[in-house]
Formats: structure tokens, sequence, C-alpha cells
């Protein structure tokens, strides 16, 4: 265990009650250290991937953390103890890691956005401000179809020392609207500019430095001009798997050892791997998976789908999609037998039914 988590787990004189002991830190990348709290094997893939997550991170932002100190994930199945009444938490200053519950894995990608940006020169910026950078580079925020996320005006949601959740995706939405209407990097100097706690005059003072404007014109730009929600980037980039004529045809490895497979966390051998794939049209879809163990597919949009976009599951032979463009094929299994899969996937022609192409 490091030094920062020793501390966080001691017992200093005067506190009611101590911190639970953290487990160990088993495992080390080359951004990222991880201890687990779970009997989980750890996989070949998800230490690398949560690396290049870091890289990504810093790319996007031009912005660089001393690279030979590495970030401390914990994955605890309970973080309340940690994050009081979030979920995952990142913890900055003296503790610098990250907590991750292990029923929501993916939270890991919002948190080490938190853990790069306050461990590089910038720091801890605007809770708001934070969020966003969080949301628009780990996370997705897409509405249930149907329904829509509030939209408060700015000088209600900046300079506060809590967001609500609800918010969140409206910060994530103000960050990619200062990305394309200034440039990356106007936000990291607005980032920079601002610090945990600044007041709403000095948020403004920083807007009409970078941004050349005050909050109140900036909001109203940004009224007309609320860029897309829109997928993980963390998980939904990278180039796509080809078709094959009219076939798509993959073959995944599900060994834990095997670099592309990651941890699910949900038990000891819960794993998956994961394809993009770019569906050319709305309709049905017969899929067609093979296995050497217990294994699924789930089709994930890398995109903000209207209602009725995705139906059936493809573990029942067949897909609706109502709407082409970017999927995630997801193929998860807890089988330690499993170690590869096929899947097939065609569209469904009226007049074919779901006879596979040659």
């Amino acid at each position: 265990m490091s030094l920062r988590a020793r501390g966080l787990a001691a017992c200093l004189p005067g506190l009611l009650a101590c911190q639970p002991l953290l487990p160990e830190l088993e495992a080390e990348g080359r951004r990222v250290s991880v201890g687990v709290q779970a009997d989980v094997e750890l996989c070949a893939g998800t230490l690398r991937a949560w690396d290049r997550h870091v890289d990504f991170v810093e790319s996007e932002l031009g912005i660089a953390r001393d690279p030979t100190d590495r970030m401390e994930v914990y994955i605890v199945e309970d973080t309340a103890r940690w994050c009081d009444d979030v979920m995952a938490c990142y913890i900055g200053g003296w503790v610098d890691a990250s907590f991750v519950p292990s029923y929501a894995p993916r939270a890991i990608w919002h948190e080490l956005v938190h853990h790069v940006v306050s461990g590089s020169d910038l720091g801890m910026t605007d809770r708001f401000l934070s969020e966003g950078v969080a949301g628009t580079l780990g996370d997705s925020w897409c509405p249930t179809p149907g329904t829509d996320w509030p939209h408060p005006p700015l000088a209600t949601v900046l300079a506060r020392e809590e967001v609500l959740y609800e918010h969140y995706p409206l910060a994530a939405q103000f960050v990619d609207f200062v990305r394309q209407e200034h440039g990356t990097p106007a936000l990291v100097d607005l980032v920079d500019c601002i610090d945990r706690g600044d007041p709403l005059s000095t948020v403004d003072e920083c807007a009409q430095r970078v941004l050349h404007a005050d909050i109140g014109a900036v909001d109203r730009r940004f009224q007309v001009a609320t860029p897309a929600l829109h997928g993980n980037p963390a998980l939904c980039s990278g180039p796509s798997a080809p078709w094959d004529g009219r076939k798509w045809r993959f073959d995944a490895e599900l060994a834990c050892s095997d670099p592309d497979v990651v941890n699910t966390f949900g038990s000891r051998y819960g794993r998956e791997t994961a394809v993009i794939v770019d569906l050319p049209r709305a309709g049905a879809y017969a899929v067609e998976l093979a296995a050497d163990g217990d294994a699924s597919v789930e089709i994930e949009p890398c995109f903000c789908p209207t209602e009725g976009s995705l139906s059936s599951s493809a573990n029942q032979g067949s897909v609706w999609v109502g709407e082409p463009g970017r999927y995630r094929f997801v193929f998860r299994t807890a089988d330690p037998s499993a170690s590869r899969l096929r899947v097939e996937l065609w569209p469904i022609d009226d007049d074919e039914g779901a006879q596979a192409p040659t």
C-alpha cells in the first residue's frame, strides 16, 4: 500500500472513526496502479485500457502530469466511506486517489479525467467546469429517449460548491461548446484561470479574459449553439471493424491474458472485450454467436439514440436498429474456460428472412 493510502487508512488522534483499510496496490501499469477489494483475477487489458485513457485525456487537452507518478485507483465494493453520497470519486490533495465501485466500473473513465486534470498544472478548477471536462472526455450523458436534461442559466450552476447530478450533462455540453467556439487552448486557459471555490465574479472575469464576453453573453450564445450530447469517447474511439460484403464477421479473444480483455469486476472471472462496428442502415439484423464457453454479446450505440433506436437482444438471434451509425459490440463472459468467440452479423431482407448471405 502506498504512503498516501496508508495515511488515508490511518486513525489520527481526535478522529471519531477510522477510514477502512484499502486493498493493496496489486498491479502497476505505465500510468495507473490498482488495488481491488474483491477476489478478482486482474486481466491483461484492464490497466492497458486505463493507461491509454490517461494518454487520451492528456492529448485531448494538451496537458501532462508527471508520468513517473502513477495514479492510484481502488476498486471497492462500497465507496460510501470515501465518496460520501456519490457513486465514485476522485480525492485530490495528499490522498490523490480514485475510488470506483465494483458494481459500476465504467465510472473509472470519468474519475480518471478528474485525476489527470487535477494532478496536472491546472489543478482543481470550478466544480461545474470540472464535471464538464470529465463528462465530455470520460462519460456519456445520453438522456432516456423522449426526455431532456434541464438547461438552467450558467450563472446558476457556475461557482457552486456542489453540482446537481442532472446538471452534469449541461456541464459536458458547455465544455464542448467552449472547445467548438473558441478552441481547446481556450478551454484549458479557462480551467486554469478559475480555482475551486472562486466566486461568480472571478468566474465572470475569467470568461471575459478568455472568452472575450461576460457570463451573460456567453450563456446567450450557448443557449443557441448547444452541442449535442454524445457517447463516451473512452469506449467508442478507434477504427471500426470492416464488413465483408453484406456480412460482418469478427473473432474475439476472451482469455484474461489477452491484452484487449478487461475486467467487469462483477465476479472473479467476469471480463469483456469490444469492437466498433458501423451499421450502414436501419432495420433488422441477424446475429450468430459461437463461443467455446458461456458468452454473450451486447450492442451499444456510440451516439445518443432516438426512441426505438435499438431493440431486441442480440443473444436471441436478431437485433433491430432504428438508426444507422457507429455501434459498440461488447462480448462478455464470466466462464473461466471461455477463450474465444466468433460473431456474424448481416441485414435481414424481407424476402430472405434470417438466412445468412453467402
